[in-house]
């Protein structure tokens, strides 16, 4: 039979090694009978290595590794019972995280990797199963369904590297539980109120750092920017064309996306860079010096701009619609209503397949839009073609 019980112990007599003897259900000396030893180690084909503390635990691990080889036969892996547990999830979980690495959103992977890697630990992902997925997923109560896809989501896709791994087969492939969720609508605001905010914080700020409205003023001109985006580009982003090109923008690294501005912005940002000259790698949103709390020429924090957006809102009675959607969300939905909702697509930047993915330049006809949608927000009236001009 495969495997057997062994000891590193010797006898304290006459220093022979202990042998098994199964009848006795131990180790014994030879010659000295009565010497038994106190711990034990199985050996089994493949490497299998395991420290016992009891000939009974021993025994019992040595009849499973032996049941398990017999029923599994091609499918029996001894990584699987090794002490170092290389196939539980604890043991995987960074190797898989290295694949994703490059990632823009590799934060997000490794919070749900780890968290789940917290949860299951040494478990071999061979014994987890659907039950045990669902219980997890669905044990964490103070989440929403959309994050609780996105987790289900990305624990499939780390059962799939381990399938193209080899690390299971497909019929050991658990399966996954359905969660369905319905994304609410995001609370917009007007044209008219967007402008109060934008000029409401240029009142507030601006005799503070001038870049502060100016990010704002962008985020609410140029559908295609996010707020992240803003934090990424330096001061030589902004060609002498007007072109404001974006390296690794928001959820797609290694890219870059340019958008062209309206003279206004570059002028404000040439403004700028008289005012506060910076080498050219330096970032340009940044903080200037004598504010509280801010470091001098350290880039605008992930909430500067929404803490702004929020004390201003405040002040001209806007409530419940924060950075993101009373900028980005509300332009677009703007531009909609004024200029049709192909106008407003291609300004925004997104394709037709569901929103997913940015583009990397603006045409002129986006850099049309976006001056239509400026006069229009200084009070201009912007004259419309019939269908028939």
């Amino acid at each position: 039979m495969d495997g057997g019980i062994y000891t590193r112990e010797k006898c304290s007599k006459c220093g022979r090694p202990l042998k098994h003897d199964s009848g006795r259900k131990g180790c014994f000396c030879p010659d000295h009978p009565e010497i038994r030893a106190h711990s034990f180690v199985v050996k089994f084909p493949g490497g299998i290595y395991q420290r016992h503390q009891s000939y009974e635990a021993a025994a019992q691990a040595l009849n499973h590794l032996r049941y398990e080889k017999g029923t599994r036969r091609q499918r029996f892996n001894p990584d699987d019972y090794r002490t170092s547990k290389p196939h539980s999830f604890a043991v995987l979980a960074p190797k898989y995280l290295q694949t994703k690495a490059k990632l823009a959103n590799f934060s997000r992977i490794q919070t749900i990797i780890e968290t789940a890697a917290d949860h299951f630990g040494l478990t071999n992902i061979k014994d987890i199963g659907r039950g045990d997925i669902e219980d997890y997923l669905f044990g964490m109560a103070d989440i929403s369904e959309k994050t609780r896809f996105n987790r289900c989501s990305q624990l499939h896709d780390f059962w799939k590297w381990c399938l193209e791994r080899d690390v299971i087969t497909l019929a050991e492939f658990p399966k996954f539980p359905k969660i369905s969720y319905e994304l609410g609508y995001r609370s917009i605001t007007d044209m008219g109120t967007q402008q109060l905010v934008v000029s409401k914080i240029r009142e507030l700020s601006y005799h503070i750092n001038p870049k502060i409205w100016l990010a704002v003023d962008m985020l609410a001109t140029y559908t295609a920017l996010r707020p992240d985006d803003l934090r990424r580009v330096q001061e030589n982003s902004l060609d002498a064309g007007g072109w404001l090109t974006i390296h690794n923008p928001t959820k797609r690294k290694n890219k870059f996306k340019t958008i062209r501005l309206h003279p206004d912005h570059v002028a404000a940002w040439r403004e700028c860079q008289v005012k506060y000259p910076a080498l050219p790698g330096a970032y340009f949103f940044r903080h200037t010096k004598g504010i509280s709390g801010c470091t001098e020429n350290e880039r605008f924090g992930d909430k500067y701009l929404y803490k702004w957006w929020s004390k201003a809102a405040g002040m001209v009675g806007l409530k419940g619609v924060p950075l993101y959607p009373g900028t980005k969300h509300t332009t677009a939905t703007e531009t909609a209503k004024l200029l049709g909702s192909d106008k407003a697509l291609e300004a925004s930047g997104l394709t037709n397949k569901a929103f997913e993915r940015y583009c990397q330049v603006q045409n002129d006809g986006a850099f049309e839009v976006i001056t239509a949608m400026r006069q229009a927000r200084m009070g201009n009236v912007v004259p419309m073609k019939s269908r028939n001009e």
